[in-house]
């Protein structure tokens, strides 16, 4: 059977001289003046070749090319687009509009004819019996072109701000509220170093969200380490979630979940006709977090490096001298570690290393921060906190290691507290903390020694202090 060729140009002449070209070829020929009636012509002959003129009155050939790829039946189908002196255009429209091939009216006969036989001797073949759903209505279709492009530019314009994460996701979310109604959503965004959970309104706690978002997820990424932003409550259950993951280059790089969504099919539009978008979105915050974390993180522990500890407490330091305020600097070092490495070996040291990270990180979320100054040894600075209110939390830190059960059995860590009150520098901070945790170390250990208690603790120190050096 023979393939139908359909020609649509406004120009009698082009139209006679392509006409008489394909004939040869044992080709049926139907032809159309305008780019609607290449569209008539199209629905009702299903032609497995289409050439078009670009530049023609009311719809270009690029217009009409864009309609009749929205439309299953020639998705397969074969669509060359003519073009003159006058238009500006190459393959890279040619690729976007939907066409096969450009091809110039400026070449000699014997060059055109050549371009075209190779071109209808491509297998190209349409569909007249595919079905499927196709809007009727070609300004409909570049309407839905239109809305497409402008979605997918907003979402792409937030990729500048991709190094701070908690930003981007928050203006991702009111840029989805305009487009449905939810009670509540949630972002994961998973890089092998790092899982980030946003919560914005679920009720529940931060394991029970993580494994109800990480079940929604074919094959997802086990990362290092976590991190969850936002307020998480104490359920362990919810059964109305509706979540859409998020993959780029075939790997499950995030999720979107939301609780209660009133539109669902207005929230699903925008999520598939910008998913490129979202996915590059997604895949830069991951980028920009695997190069904050080699930077910044220490990779056995997770905690903040000893660089990015002191860029934190210089600043604080700064911080409150201008606003007149106190923070805290807690020093902690793992007791008798060195016995644990030579009897246990390294590896059960750096899990000692691990867990005891893993309780700093844990207790002192959103009270300030903490970091792994070296070795065995940790620092945790934090701020808006009361005098009592730090004594209760490094209690809690020590009692907690106390009952944890490490790979070789019990451990314990001393600690040095002190508040910036009366000192000039951070430098001078951290050499008070570090003080107060030498004595701790040497009066028994698995305690904490506190520069802000009443009196007789300070006599205490400067009595230990001065029997040490002497």
């Amino acid at each position: 059977m023979s393939k139908k060729v359909l020609i649509v140009d406004d120009s009698k002449f082009w139209r006679m001289v392509l006409q008489s070209l394909l004939e040869k070829y044992n080709l049926k020929v139907v032809v159309a003046e305008d780019g609607m009636k290449g569209i008539e012509v199209a629905l009702k002959e299903y032609p497995d070749i289409i050439i078009s003129d670009y530049n023609m009155p009311g719809i270009s050939g690029l217009q009409m090319c864009l309609y009749l790829r929205s439309i299953p039946a020639f998705q397969n189908a074969g669509i060359a687009v003519l073009t003159g002196s006058d238009d500006v255009i190459n393959e890279f429209w040619a690729e976007h509009s939907g066409a096969n091939k450009f091809i110039s009216k400026l070449l000699s006969k014997e060059q055109l004819e050549n371009e075209l036989q190779n071109f209808i001797s491509t297998d190209y073949k349409s569909s007249p019996n595919s079905g499927g759903f196709y809007v009727t209505n070609i300004y409909d279709v570049l309407e839905q072109k239109m809305r497409s492009e402008i979605l997918n530019r907003e979402v792409l314009s937030l990729i500048q701000y991709a190094r701070d994460e908690l930003y981007v996701v928050q203006k991702f979310k009111n840029f989805l509220e305009f487009f449905t109604r939810f009670s509540a959503a949630a972002f994961l965004l998973l890089s092998p170093v790092e899982g980030r959970i946003y919560n914005y309104g679920l009720p529940l706690g931060k394991l029970a969200l993580k494994e109800k978002l990480s079940k929604c997820l074919e094959k997802p990424i086990e990362p290092s380490m976590w991190s969850y932003f936002g307020n998480y409550g104490s359920g362990f259950e919810t059964d109305d979630l509706v979540v859409f993951p998020i993959r780029y280059d075939g790997s499950e790089i995030g999720l979107i979940a939301f609780s209660k969504l009133g539109e669902y099919r207005n929230v699903e539009k925008v999520i598939n006709e910008a998913s490129e978008s979202i996915s590059l979105l997604f895949n830069t915050m991951n980028l920009f977090r695997e190069m904050k974390v080699a930077s910044t993180i220490d990779g056995l522990t997770g905690l903040f490096n000893k660089k990015e500890l002191l860029r934190f407490l210089e600043e604080t330091h700064s911080l409150s001298k201008a606003t007149k305020s106190l923070y805290y600097l807690a020093m902690f070092d793992v007791d008798n570690f060195k016995k644990v490495n030579d009897t246990y070996g390294h590896l059960v040291g750096d899990e000692v290393l691990k867990k005891v990270g893993q309780i700093l990180k844990e207790k002192v979320f959103g009270k300030g921060i903490a970091g792994r100054y070296g070795g065995e040894e940790f620092c945790v600075v934090l701020t808006k906190l009361t005098d009592q209110e730090v004594i209760e939390l490094i209690e809690s830190i020590l009692d907690e290691i106390r009952k944890t059960e490490f790979p070789h059995g019990k451990c314990t860590v001393s600690c040095g507290v002190v508040s910036s009150e009366n000192y000039e520098s951070p430098t001078e901070v951290m050499k008070a903390a570090d003080d107060l945790l030498y004595i701790s170390k040497k009066t028994g250990k698995d305690k904490a020694s506190y520069m802000f208690l009443p009196k007789e603790e300070d006599i205490n120190f400067n009595q230990v202090t001065h029997q040490e050096k002497t």
